[in-house]
């Protein structure tokens, strides 16, 4: 970037806090000028707030009522069921104890 390309922050801390900043900068193996220009774009990322109007967001407005049934109907059985129905010989499993008898 040339000088042009460029623009400068200046900001004032205290004591403390220019003390706290140089020992984080120089941990780092960061000049502060280096550092407060990390420092800003990590700070300016974290500020900006998420996009309302992106379909993350909008997709279940966009599903039509109409074509979800009234209820839903699941196959859902016990685990006991399952582990009898699978046939399969060419891998073990071991089923996990309940992490909330180990209390």
């Amino acid at each position: 970037m040339s000088s042009n390309d460029t623009k400068h922050v200046q900001t004032e801390l205290n004591e403390e806090e220019y003390e706290r900043f140089r020992e984080f900068a120089e941990e780092h193996g960061l000049s502060l000028k280096e550092a407060s220009h990390e420092a800003l774009i990590e700070w300016v990322e974290r500020q900006q707030q998420a996009n309302p109007n992106d379909a993350a967001f909008t997709v279940l407005d966009e599903l039509d009522d109409s074509s979800l049934p009234r209820t839903a109907q699941t196959d859902a059985r016990e685990e006991d069921d399952l582990v009898d129905e699978w046939h399969g010989n060419d891998e073990s499993f071991v089923l996990a104890e309940d992490p909330s008898s180990n209390s």
